[in-house]
């Protein structure tokens, strides 16, 4: 009988993802889980890229605004 496990940040809906994802991870053929894997570092540096906000371009730094104004 296969127990369930509650995992923080995963939702039930994921589960199924959850699971492929082993599948492939544990697949026989050596290409399959190197290829998710790869797939995986891929997903997890674009993530990361998006979830950081671009830094907004200098056109005026700090020390030309205190000039500028006083």
């Amino acid at each position: 009988m296969a127990q369930n496990v509650s995992m923080i940040g995963i939702n039930a809906n994921e589960l199924r993802w959850i699971r492929t994802l082993v599948q492939l991870l544990r697949h026989p053929d050596p290409s399959v889980p190197e290829l998710t894997r790869q797939a995986l570092l891929y997903m997890a540096e674009a993530a990361g890229r998006a979830a950081v906000p671009p830094a907004p371009s200098p056109s005026r730094t700090s020390a030309d605004a205190m000039d500028s104004a006083g």
